[in-house]
């Protein structure tokens, strides 16, 4: 089970597959049925989307970060994951973590040269990322809580941040795959931590369409993950999840704009370079630092 890299829980709920012709299509571009989502697809129309997910805690900055990335085929992907395994072997690590990108000292005089061969490899697919980034304490006063635990703050950013993703215009009918980073161990109670998974991520969906009945989207029910062995989503959702938040403590800390975009202008060029649109990505104060990097 170490080797896993991208995989799913499935909800087994015993419910025969839908087999109208849009579920048989859907199924061929996606191995899921029609009513594999909550809601179940009924119109082929919306756009079929996967979203990565991943968690930054920074100096007491909490951050979520989405990527939005269109449904890939799977030999697309694993010629894009064959790419990027081959690029951190010829630099000489394993994985694709931004704390070590900019803070190891192997890759110190070889930076600029691996970040240059990544953005060619992950620029293949068109990419738009969102994050939100808040301390403790303001999330805390801003819910009216008297203490959250790190697991429901990570909960409750995830679907702020989701809530963002749906009230873009155009997006009834969509399809959605969320693949979260890899949270638990799988080397024992699977069953536990499935369960726990479905939990979370089925009590998000019903308080989304209970917020916003008339949108009609439709989620996989069966929650997707990735570890950090798979490059690409691993690599993408951290970029988005730790640039974010640590620039976004810095202006929170007071920390002026032209020191900012000093210190961190290869990381705030980084994220420009990725991701097609950025217009998500945190406050308006970080948003215009990575347009001014």
């Amino acid at each position: 089970m170490h080797n896993f890299k991208y995989y799913r829980f499935t909800n087994d709920d015993e419910k025969p597959d839908d087999s109208t012709d849009l579920s048989k299509q859907l199924y061929k571009v996606t191995g899921h049925h029609s009513n594999d989502y909550i809601k179940p697809v009924v119109n082929p129309d919306g756009d079929l989307c996967t979203i990565l997910s991943d968690e930054s805690e920074f100096k007491g900055n909490y951050g979520v970060c989405l990527v939005m990335i269109p449904f890939l085929d799977i030999n697309f992907l694993n010629g894009l994951e064959k790419k990027l395994e081959d690029l951190v072997l010829q630099f000489g690590i394993e994985k694709i973590h931004f704390t070590d990108i900019y803070g190891s000292k192997q890759l110190k005089n070889r930076r600029d040269e691996f970040i240059i061969g990544y953005t060619e490899i992950v620029n293949q697919i068109p990419k738009a990322a969102l994050f939100i980034g808040k301390s403790r304490e303001e999330l805390l006063i801003e819910l009216n809580e008297g203490e959250m635990s790190n697991e429901e703050i990570y909960f409750t950013l995830f679907w702020n941040n989701f809530e963002r993703v749906i009230t873009i215009p155009n997006t009834q009918n969509n399809i959605y795959h969320i693949s979260f980073e890899q949270e638990y161990s799988l080397d024992g109670k699977i069953k536990n931590v499935a369960d726990i998974t479905f939990r979370k991520l089925y009590s998000g969906i019903e308080q989304l369409y209970e917020k916003f009945p008339d949108k009609y989207i439709s989620i996989c029910k069966h929650p997707h993950f990735h570890s950090k062995a798979a490059l690409l989503y691993s690599s993408l959702a951290d970029l988005a999840a730790y640039i974010p938040n640590k620039i976004q403590q810095k202006i929170d800390s007071g920390v002026p704009k032209p020191k900012i975009i000093k210190i961190y202008k290869s990381e705030l060029n980084l994220i420009k370079t990725v991701f097609q649109n950025y217009s998500g990505i945190g406050s308006k104060e970080l948003i215009e630092i990575i347009n001014e990097s």
